[in-house]
């Protein structure tokens, strides 16, 4: 892993994504370096020659420029980790999420959080500081093999479901984000079963226009040619793959009816775009 520190220009950046006005992402790149990240494919990341998942800039004096940029640009809704994983190894030598979190609750913004790191949860005194309005935390279950080759560096499921239970008992408004739905090997209904403290589970399925979805297909395809030729047949077949992610909504939905949840379900189209809303609306009263 190759760590570089670096210095930027600025630390808030417009984002379309409804969590927030601006996002922020105190690191570049990601040592986790999980196969089916989006991250990889978007135009900063693509022009990059480094390979992704082997390396991370450490933007050190974010925390900094954090403060004169609410100064002058006065935000009322940030999000954290748009692009990286905030929480990764790396933060804790350097600390920047936690300066940036206590600069955030210092001066009154509403900050929202995607992360997958059990390294969260030693941040909850930070979280409980009255802005935190929703923290997405992504979650997933399928036999190790498969981890292995998709997410090796990932912290293991298990601490991450972990991890959301803490920051459900500390009341803190967590969601579980099953992501993503790798066809017939993740065990997705489990999750109500998992976090019954959850006020709303939400779940998005593989992104099947990923740049390197052939590869994946030929993993799985290695993995098990039968369960290989599925996906490359929901890759090629559109009734086939509508019909698969149709049955997984109901099935997904049967659960949450069962179990009492509110719940979200994101599917990307088949050779088309995903615009995710996350439905912040539904947040209000957790």
């Amino acid at each position: 892993m190759i760590i570089n520190e670096t210095k930027i220009t600025r630390i808030l950046n417009p984002t379309s994504i409804d969590l927030g006005d601006y996002v922020i992402n105190p690191y570049k790149g990601c040592s986790y370096g999980c196969l089916y990240c989006y991250v990889r494919f978007n135009k900063v990341t693509l022009k990059d020659p480094r390979n992704w998942g082997e390396y991370v800039d450490v933007r050190v004096n974010a925390p900094e420029l954090l403060e004169k940029e609410i100064a002058k640009q006065k935000p009322k809704r940030v999000l954290l980790g748009s692009t990286t994983e905030c929480f990764q190894p790396i933060e804790k030598e350097y600390g920047l999420t936690r300066k940036i979190l206590q600069i955030l609750n210092e001066k009154g913004v509403y900050f929202s959080i995607l992360t997958r790191s059990p390294l969260i949860t030693e941040y909850i005194d930070l979280l409980k500081g009255g802005f935190c309005e929703s923290v997405y935390f992504t979650v997933n279950s399928y036999v190790r093999e498969l981890k292995d080759i998709f997410e090796p560096k990932s912290p293991s499921f298990e601490s991450r479901v972990e991890a959301v239970k803490l920051l459900l008992e500390a009341k803190l408004p967590v969601i579980p984000y099953f992501s993503p739905i790798l066809p017939l090997v993740s065990d997705y209904t489990a999750a109500f079963e998992k976090f019954p403290g959850a006020k709303r589970i939400d779940f998005e399925g593989l992104n099947f226009n990923l740049g390197n979805i052939n590869k994946i297909i030929d993993l799985i395809l290695q993995f098990d040619p039968k369960l290989g030729r599925i996906y490359k047949r929901l890759c090629a077949e559109n009734d086939f793959y509508d019909t698969y992610w149709g049955n997984v909504k109901k099935d997904i939905g049967k659960e949450a009816v069962k179990f009492k949840k509110d719940h979200n379900v994101y599917i990307h189209s088949l050779s088309g775009y995903f615009e995710n809303s996350y439905g912040r609306d539904t947040l209000d009263n957790i």
